[in-house]
């Protein structure tokens, strides 16, 4: 501030050395000063400085937004919100929000920003934050910078003006709710602006194709992958993989029986000698991948990108030739999961097959839910069990939960156990919250027991509330 150092010279000094020099002051601290002298003059520049600005004037107030029609929860249930926005069980504050969303509560106006600011740099609360703000999302976004991601509130496919003159979130929201409702319109609308479009924009876009996927998408994909963008052919030619008709199906299905076949119930690899332009076109890459060869990476991303319909699950039980059985593992894990085949994957669990580099927790979720318990039995002597059940979505089915409290309740204080827990406090649903092993007394030094009971007990007070 202006004349502000002037006056911690004087101070410092004296003002026999060093007289204050009250016009370099701003003018506002010189009419309220008058006859005043130097600690006078401090006082009121220590204000000044503190307030930061000006005090505005003729400030119009914002305009009004629509209010909400659903009701507030109890109060309990308000303070309970507050607590771990504060901080404290914060890791429940999604739950909570879900919790009351599915019971028809509203969330108190005042509380908003705080959740839009927790939300800010964590992607997986932006939905649930949208949903609480209602009507009030896209005023809320006018008035942070950090908020923008609330214009991906549902957005009215009537109103084009969003899509030809609106900021990226609300033409990408725009795009999306349009290809739920009419994948056909939203598909031209995109290939309408298609050239026009930065890569990554047309990266963003081409990713929203995944719902609602069909043959009809097949000529626009099929004319993306000569995109001069490395990532937009790649997406493109991951979701011409889904299309097991499309003619990139077809041409894997050439590739594959031509470097695979079955002789004398032996698997036989042939291994590609080069990677031609075609095969990349068609999503190959040619990237070194540590621990595997470059010929045998590339025949993994043939059989991994071919319909899983031109193989059998009876393939899993042959021995194989000219290449590890780990690469052909790895290849079906990944075609099992692109699928989405219950079947596969549990048969590739069954034979304790090698994933690669995904998870068997990517394959377990290919099962009914139902069946999730047997095979985390089955699996638990040879796979990491948190690693295992930590990949799962949440709330776990009540076969699984119970089985693995009733399995924590037995192990004692052990701290091989805690990661375990942590992930268990959870992933169990709203029916086992009042697990047996909440009422069983814990020592201080059962920290991470402690902690489990904990998190159960505060997650069915939660429910409580909200019920």
């Amino acid at each position: 501030m202006k004349g502000w150092d002037g006056l911690v010279s004087s101070a410092l000094l004296g003002t026999e050395r060093r007289p204050a020099h009250f016009e370099e002051l701003p003018e506002a601290i010189q009419e309220q000063l008058g006859e005043g002298g130097l600690l006078d003059a401090a006082a009121l520049a220590t204000l000044y400085r503190r307030a930061g600005r000006r005090p505005l004037r003729d400030v119009e107030p914002l305009p009004q937004v629509p209010g909400e029609d659903r009701p507030l929860p109890r109060p309990v249930a308000i303070r309970r919100l507050s607590a771990m926005l504060g901080g404290f069980q914060s890791t429940a504050l999604g739950e909570w929000l879900r919790a009351a969303d599915a019971r028809g509560w509203g969330v108190p106006p005042e509380y908003l920003p705080a959740l839009a600011d927790h939300a800010r740099n964590r992607a997986e609360y932006r939905p649930l934050v949208i949903a609480a703000a209602g009507r009030r999302a896209h005023w809320l976004a006018d008035l942070n910078p950090d908020w923008r991601f609330l214009h991906a509130a549902v957005a009215d496919s009537n109103n084009t003006d969003l899509w030809t003159h609106g900021d990226p979130i609300q033409r990408r929201s725009w795009l999306r709710d349009l290809r739920r409702t009419d994948p056909a319109a939203a598909l031209e609308e995109l290939r309408e602006v298609w050239p026009t479009e930065s890569a990554a924009t047309r990266t963003d876009f081409l990713g929203l194709l995944t719902e609602g996927l069909s043959d009809a998408d097949e000529e626009f994909l099929e004319a993306t992958l000569d995109d001069r963008s490395r990532e937009v052919r790649r997406i493109a030619a991951t979701l011409l993989t889904r299309l097991t008709g499309s003619r990139l199906s077809r041409r894997m299905v050439e590739r594959l029986n031509a470097h695979l076949v079955v002789t004398q119930d032996v698997l036989k690899a042939d291994l590609p000698r080069q990677l031609n332009a075609s095969m990349e076109r068609d999503g190959l890459d040619s990237q070194f991948t540590e621990g595997i060869g470059k010929r045998a990476n590339w025949f993994r991303q043939i059989v991994a990108a071919s319909p899983l319909a031109a193989m059998e699950l009876s393939w899993l039980q042959l021995p194989v030739e000219g290449v590890a059985p780990e690469v052909l593992q790895a290849a079906w894990t990944e075609a099992a999961i692109r699928e989405g085949s219950a079947e596969w994957a549990r048969e590739l669990l069954r034979t304790g097959a090698n994933t690669g580099t995904r998870s068997p927790a990517e394959l377990l979720r290919l099962l009914p839910p139902d069946e999730w318990a047997r095979a985390v039995e089955a699996l638990r002597k040879t796979v990491d069990i948190t690693e295992l059940v930590g990949g799962l979505p949440v709330p776990w089915p009540t076969s699984l939960a119970t089985m693995l409290l009733d399995q924590l309740a037995k192990v004692g204080t052990a701290r091989d156990w805690a990661r375990l827990a942590s992930v268990t406090a959870r992933a169990v649903p709203p029916d086992v919250l009042n697990h047996p092993i909440t009422r069983e007394p814990t020592g201080e030094e059962d920290t991470w027991r402690r902690r489990l009971v904990e998190t159960l007990t505060f997650r069915r007070e939660l429910y409580e509330e909200l019920s």
